[in-house]
């Protein structure tokens, strides 16, 4: 099954520490002007606030009680950036095991079951596709995510990337 997102996604990249710090209130209100609005996809990514924004939405989510049925979330792995997780340099990690395991914590973050869709965020000359395209389809199995897509890759990489997956 295909997601069906909102004509506009709502990006959660400055909600957090690194720019308007928003409080869990805050988050929920604007949750809710967006969801008033038809914007019902919020875009995220692991990386956003120091690794803390998913965390700080999932809480405003939670307290506000709105439906998941109702709203679509994405969120975008690959970036590593320094001093956060252990990361002695900036760099972009794609291995099986990274991917499921920073989606698994997403999800946790987030407070849902599930993600509708899980964007690679840059390619990496060193990205193995076939790591990427064994984590898509055990998470896709698991129910942990609906879809799954890339940004900011080259036609051929994208190409790529969906012979692997045997996306049509």
């Amino acid at each position: 099954m295909k997601t069906k997102l909102s004509p506009i996604a709502a990006g959660t990249m400055n909600w957090g520490i690194r720019d308007k710090n928003l409080s869990s209130s805050e988050m929920e209100h604007l949750m809710n002007s967006c969801i008033e609005n038809q914007i019902t996809s919020f875009n995220h990514a692991d990386i956003y606030g120091n690794y803390t924004t998913e965390s700080e939405f999932g809480k405003a989510f939670a307290q506000s009680k709105i439906d998941r049925n109702k709203i679509q979330l994405i969120s975008r792995r690959g970036i590593q950036h320094v001093n956060c997780r252990n990361n002695a340099i900036k760099h972009y990690e794609y291995s099986k095991d990274y991917i499921i395991w920073s989606l698994e914590n997403s999800l946790k973050n987030l407070q849902t079951d599930y993600l509708d869709v899980l964007l690679f965020h840059r390619p990496s000359p060193l990205m193995v596709v076939d790591e990427i395209a064994d984590a898509v389809a055990k998470l896709k199995k698991e129910g942990k995510i609906t879809d799954f897509g890339v940004s900011n890759f080259t036609t051929s990489q994208t190409e790529l990337i969906c012979q692997k997956t045997e996306v049509k």
